[in-house]
């Protein structure tokens, strides 16, 4: 039998999640490298690939990005087949789904988005459905320090205390051992990679199978490693060491949900608010300092969790500065909680299609399906190990086309932006980083048609009031434009 996770590691499609040392935990650990993301390391100091046979085969069952382990078509089909769930090519298999917001306010006002993910993991919690929650929260610690980690929430105040989207590395072999260790029943909130690396794990453990019993996901664009923590704070001109927290997805009154600002407040009391425009490169779809192993995912929406959330990205929510969710139930309990908010008034709500969903991650859908077809080909071409993806490589000919070249010039633009970052911080210069992305960042732009009227409408849209921000996205879509 293969064994592939030293081909996933040496090939930087390693998402860190440390299911691999959840397995083996007598032989493997986490750790969190120089750029910035966890890896999985021998205890004992050797090389992955010399670990026992029967190791290495476990540990690569429950890899997300092995070959050895089940796709999310195969969990998903076991999971939620047998209750009558609808299938689609872009959200695997769902019951309902919904888009709006809870109506109080401290869900929603204090929230990433619209708040459902809180509100639904509470009534799981009211319930009785669960005893605990396992999700990311601030550790408070500072930067270097992780700024985020996994924790175990046992109320609702507790879990209402760690609220919000951390775009941070994560790693779940402490707390899934904390969830060996204490009886109950939890539910798991993550990315799709993370929801599915627990799935796996529960193929495994029978433990891990019988206390882990709901899955929650939030659709996911990449996650990124801790070096944009750093370059941010860098970016907005404060010293590293007195960071305490990041807001990723901060809210500001008037601001499209979609224009990102990042709030970092600091150890002596400050708060600095950035826009993404304000800050170079920090345009999520460009991709500085994103894992390899993101561009390698197929599962946009978090195929194999009970329900994911995401953004309600389309009209008549754009314009909303306080967010709006789509939510995706898969199993008939997470339905009937968001039938049951419905119907009580809790959630303000309307039904959506997959369809609908699927049009408003347009460019997430992109990106994980023709895209990855370009990067599996690409990589072919280059002799890498190559994962097996529910998508095939694409043709030479494809390779070779201006999305093609788009997707190469994207990936290359991940890739450098680490050890592009450590030289320039290193040398304590920042402007050495932006110097040497520059021409990345041009070859990426010049991939793409119509160049300098898109940088020209983007320069302008993202300086536009809101109305006239909807209006002209509006008129974009209509276009093809965007």
């Amino acid at each position: 039998m293969a064994r592939d996770l030293p081909f996933v590691v040496k090939s930087g499609l390693c998402v860190g999640c440390g299911a691999c040392a959840v397995a083996e935990p007598q032989a493997i650990s986490m750790e969190l490298g120089e750029l910035g993301a966890y890896l999985p390391v021998r205890k004992d100091g050797g090389d992955l690939e010399e670990l026992p046979p029967d190791v290495l085969t476990r540990a690569s069952a429950v890899c997300p990005f092995s070959n050895n382990a089940r796709n999310e078509d195969s969990i998903g089909q076991e999971l939620f087949d047998k209750d009558d769930a609808r299938h689609h090519s872009a959200l695997g298999f769902h019951q309902k789904i919904v888009a709006g917001y809870v109506n109080e306010e401290q869900y929603r006002e204090l929230g990433t988005s619209g708040g459902l993910t809180s509100w639904v993991l509470t009534q799981l919690l009211i319930d009785g459905e669960i005893d605990a929650v396992v999700h990311v929260a601030s550790t408070l610690e500072g930067l270097p320090n992780p700024l985020s980690r996994y924790t175990i929430s046992r109320s609702v105040d507790e879990l209402l205390a760690g609220r919000k989207s951390r775009y941070h590395v994560q790693t779940l072999n402490e707390v899934m051992a904390e969830v060996r260790e204490i009886p109950g029943r939890y539910a798991i909130v993550g990315v799709p990679c993370f929801i599915k690396a627990v799935r796996l794990l529960a193929d495994q453990d029978e433990t891990i199978r019988d206390r882990v019993v709901f899955g929650a996901s939030l659709f996911c664009g990449h996650m990124k490693s801790t070096l944009y923590s750093d370059y941010l704070a860098q970016s907005m001109g404060l010293e590293t060491p007195n960071v305490k927290d990041i807001d990723y997805r901060h809210k500001e009154p008037g601001r499209p949900p979609n224009r990102y600002c990042s709030k970092i407040s600091t150890f002596d009391h400050q708060e600095v608010i950035r826009g993404s425009e304000q800050i170079p490169m920090a345009n999520w779809g460009i991709g500085i300092f994103k894992l390899g192993a993101c561009d390698y995912c197929d599962d946009i929406t978090g195929e194999t969790a009970d329900i994911s959330f995401g953004d309600a990205w389309l009209p008549p929510f754009m314009s909303d500065w306080q967010g709006t969710n789509v939510a995706v139930a898969r199993s008939k309990i997470a339905a009937k909680i968001l039938e049951r908010g419905e119907t009580s008034g809790a959630l303000e709500v309307i039904d959506w299609s997959a369809e609908k969903v699927a049009e408003s991650q347009a460019g997430a859908v992109r990106h994980r399906r023709l895209g990855l077809a370009i990067r599996l080909a690409n990589r072919i071409k280059m002799g890498l190990w190559v994962p097996k993806k529910r998508v095939s490589p694409a043709s030479d000919k494809d390779l070779k086309s201006l999305f093609g070249q788009r997707m190469i010039n994207r990936e290359a633009i991940a890739l450098a932006s680490g050890p592009t970052y450590l030289r320039a911080r290193r040398a304590g210069n920042l402007s050495i980083f932006i110097d040497e992305m520059r021409p990345y960042i041009r070859k990426y732009d010049g991939s793409r048609s119509s160049t300098l009227w898109r940088r020209a409408a983007t320069w302008v849209v993202l300086r536009l009031p809101t109305p006239l921000e909807a209006a002209a996205r509006r008129v974009a879509r209509i276009l093809k434009f965007s």
